[in-house]
């Protein structure tokens, strides 16, 4: 617990959040765990949350508790495995999640979503070196399996993700010393614009591109354009980093450090997500949710009637002035941030409708829970519906509920949105909202400046919301969510917090 946690101290009765716990702290706490002997599973951590709980439920460790890796090939055909190129080192399917991004990012080329372009300022006063920037990329893409992965959807029995043996990941540099800041933004501004209508060529990895863009104000921008199918949150900030530290290591002479290699592979959660739709029980449980839970459409006429197919509004606030009671909170009711913060989002749900029992998405984590998960690049994000029945007669009451209601789904979370809408049997959409809890702690901001980057991440759903960093943002399709209407609903956000 205290390697995991970076704590240097853990009671046998200290809360697994209260020490700083999430989610992928679980993941990591229950690999080591795993590897010392323990059978145990994230669900178990969110459960008991203590030392003393956990131990009572897992009992002796066993020297037999072994975590089996899927082998390259392994998840073919036969006949499909005969049919691959000789420069291709792994192949396996297409998550359904994956390709479900991939038709919504090829099926309107006006939009492009999943098609993500985003750019930070990179603090660093020195001059900026084209080859140590050029090195970082071909040395983060001969690290990571998911830069050198290509998508196939129609030479093979199923759509398919290839793993070569190498790649080249583009990076353009664009001078722009010598414009004020007010220019640079524009010139970004326009980037984005013209990244943003060229896709990739999903069949050519890298599905990745790196830019930088020269200024004379004590630093740089980084531009990044991912194809969100092959990458989630997680991995895509981490690789950020990375990317970072090792075009600053290459330029000023020193050797870029680097991680041992885990045995854990995105090949991994691939397998755990077959395993999912094999499941009768974790299918049971989404047939009896989306069943017995309304489905939640927005308001109609919130719209704005003038605004484009895809005009979007991104509306927020800071809650860091609420943190200390907030954080209180989660301690008094022994849950975690996510809980309050969820919480908050159900209950602001809850005043747009007037079924006693509904459901919003939940963007979840699929990652395994094995050692060195977390440096393991993928996408794996499965967005769920999430349960919220009227009922609770505290503060305290809901987020107890709701921490206690995503504890019983997190043993399912693996069985993907496209099976689930399956299973619903309905017409038209399932959910129209979102929500995501991020915590990118691996991110320097006193290196990257992310706040006061630019983001163009489009998406299919009409309205989503994210707790990232101290904040609540809300990013709106206004012909369904007009900008006063999306500043009505952060309004109603920070009403609940305070």
């Amino acid at each position: 617990w205290q390697s995991v946690l970076g704590v240097d101290r853990v009671g046998v009765h200290d809360s697994f959040f209260e020490l700083g716990g999430d989610s992928l702290r679980a993941v990591a706490l229950v690999g080591a765990l795993r590897d010392a002997g323990y059978e145990v599973t994230v669900r178990d951590v969110f459960d008991r949350r203590t030392v003393a709980r956990l131990s009572e439920l897992m009992g002796e460790a066993r020297a037999d508790v072994v975590d089996r890796r899927v082998q390259p090939f392994e998840l073919l055909s036969e006949e499909d495995r005969r049919l691959l190129p000789l420069d291709v080192v792994d192949a396996y399917p297409l998550g359904q999640n994956q390709l479900g991004m991939v038709i919504e990012m090829l099926s309107d080329d006006s939009q492009n979503n999943y098609h993500n372009v985003s750019s930070y300022w990179i603090r660093d006063p020195k001059p900026f070196d084209r080859d140590a920037f050029a090195e970082a990329g071909r040395l983060v893409t001969a690290r990571h399996e998911i830069l050198r992965t290509s998508i196939e959807l129609s030479a093979y029995s199923r759509p398919v993700q290839l793993v070569h043996a190498h790649a080249e990941m583009t990076n353009r540099v664009y001078d722009l010393t010598g414009l004020d800041r007010d220019a640079v933004r524009a010139e970004l501004e326009a980037f984005t614009v013209l990244e943003r209508a060229d896709l990739f060529d999903i069949t050519v990895p890298s599905l990745m591109r790196f830019h930088a863009h020269t200024t004379d104000h004590g630093g740089w921008w980084i531009s990044v354009v991912e194809c969100h199918p092959i990458m989630e949150g997680w991995s895509y900030h981490s690789l950020l980093m990375e990317f970072v530290t090792t075009y600053l290591a290459l330029r000023d002479g020193r050797e870029p450090e680097r991680d041992e290699t885990p045995t854990i592979r995105f090949a991994d959660a691939i397998a755990a997500e077959l395993a999912a739709l094999d499941s009768e029980e974790d299918r049971a449980y989404w047939r009896e949710l989306v069943g017995s839970h309304a489905t939640l459409p927005l308001p109609s006429g919130w719209g704005e009637e003038t605004a484009g197919a895809f005009d979007s509004y991104k509306a927020g606030f800071s809650w860091q002035d609420l943190e200390s009671g907030l954080r209180a909170l989660a301690a008094a009711t022994d849950t975690s941030m996510k809980a309050v913060m969820f919480a908050t989002h159900l209950k602001v749900m809850s005043q747009l409708t007037d079924e006693e029992a509904f459901h919003t998405g939940l963007v979840c984590d699929t990652r395994p829970e094995a050692v060195g998960a977390d440096r393991v690049y993928g996408m794996y994000l499965n967005t769920l519906p999430f349960p919220y029945e009227r009922g609770a007669a505290t503060w305290g009451d809901l987020v107890r509920q709701v921490f206690e209601a995503e504890v019983r789904l997190w043993g399912h979370r693996r069985y993907p949105l496209p099976a689930v809408l399956r299973e619903w049997g309905g017409t038209g959409r399932l959910m129209d909202v979102y929500f995501n809890y991020q915590d990118f702690r691996q991110l320097d901001t006193e290196l990257v400046d992310a706040m006061s980057g630019m983001d163009d991440s489009p998406t299919e759903f009409p309205l989503t919301v994210a707790s990232r960093a101290g904040h609540v943002i809300l990013t709106a399709n206004r012909r369904w969510i007009s900008r006063e209407n999306a500043d009505r609903l952060a309004g109603m956000y920070r009403a609940v917090l305070e």
